[in-house]
This record gives C-alpha cells, structure tokens and sequence, in this order.
C-alpha cells in the first residue's frame, strides 16, 4: 500500500507519521458527508410549529406511558436557547439540599424546536432518552450527581459512554424510528463540526436503525 507522510498534508512537525490512501479516503468521506449535511440547512425538515404547552402535554403522556416510577417526582418543563441542544434534562440546583425524594428536576426545550419541530415520534423518543437521565437522578445521591456533572463535563470518553447507553435503553422501548427521526431533524442545524461531535456523543440514525 502506498503510504504518504503526514508532512505532506500537516507541514513538517510529525513527518514521521504515516498516513495511508485509505485513511485520507475515509477522513475525506466523513468530512464530505458533514458538509453535505450542513448544506441541508437550505431545506428545513420542519413540522408545524408547536406551543410549549404542546410539549408538556407530550412530556407527561410520556412520563405517564413509560415511566410511572416518575409519577411522585417534581418535574417541570422550562425553556432555552442553544445552536446546537435542543432538549436537556437536569436536577434543578437549589434543589440536590433537600433530600433526595424532594428533590425537583426539569426538561428543557430549545425554543427554535417550537418553531421548527420534528416528528412527534421523534419528539416522544428524545423525551424518552431525557426522562432515562430523570431516573439515574432520582436513584444516585447529591454526592453522585455532582460528580457525575464534573465527569460529563470534563471526559468525552464519559459523556459518550453515558449518553449511548441512554440510547439503548430507549432503543430498548423500541422508539429506533423516532429516535432516529430525531438525529436527522437535529442534524439539519449543525455546523460540520457539530455535526462530527454528535455522530460521536450519540447513536447515529444508521446505528440505531441497524439495533435489534
């Protein structure tokens, strides 16, 4: 196989570093898919546009649904603004004093979703995959979930970890289309960078749907 320095491509500083045909192949293919991703921001893949209480109807249908251990926890939906997060679930600050039955929570939701939203099978996958993350807070101490935000925070190699697994557990309530649904819709507001870093973090649409 032909084998071409890395100088080549990076300058001379680790000219001792081979890089393979295939390797510079594969790199040129992901790049090419992200741009073409992002240039998909021309067509929205939009449904009409939702009310906040729409989604809080659809939060406690969820809740109710599939989580009924979560039917006695403090949970509220609140509203943010982010170019690249759209639904988050986080134990609310004031609250990991108390103890851990009193404790309150919320969703939150990305006001260009009730805008431009999904599908609502994908909005119930990603309320599932938040609510999951509601669970492991009710069941871990103050202690825990401190730690627990320091790691996410600081290791990619946890956050990945952490939120895959979160996947499966939806794929495992087989929400694959609408948990893939979702990537998509997501996707169509990523720079390529972004992009690149949720393909990462988060099962990606051909993964989950290639899952049992």
């Amino acid at each position: 196989m032909k084998v071409l320095q890395a100088s080549r491509l990076r300058g001379q500083k680790y000219s001792n570093t081979p890089y393979t045909d295939g390797m510079l192949n594969r790199h040129l293919l992901v790049v090419g898919f992200c741009l073409f991703s992002w240039v998909g921001h021309a067509q929205e893949n939009c449904a009409p546009p939702i009310t906040k209480e729409n989604v809080e109807g659809l939060l406690i249908e969820t809740r109710d649904s599939y989580f009924p251990e979560l039917a006695d926890v403090s949970l509220r939906l609140d509203t943010f603004r982010s170019r690249a997060y759209f639904f988050q679930a986080q134990p609310i600050v004031k609250s990991l004093t108390r103890r851990r039955a009193n404790r309150r929570y919320h969703v939150q939701v990305n006001l260009r979703l009730l805008e431009c939203p999904p599908s609502m099978e994908a909005l119930q996958a990603i309320m599932v995959h938040e609510l999951e993350h509601v669970v492991d807070y009710t069941g871990w101490s103050s202690a825990r979930l401190i730690k627990h935000g320091a790691k996410y925070s600081l290791s990619m190699k946890t956050k990945i970890a952490y939120e895959r697994a979160t996947d499966h557990k939806v794929l495992a309530k087989g929400l694959h289309e609408g948990l893939a649904q979702y990537r998509e819709w997501v996707y169509q507001w990523l720079s390529p960078k972004e992009l690149l870093s949720k393909r990462r973090i988060y099962l990606t649409p051909e993964e989950i749907r290639a899952s049992p």
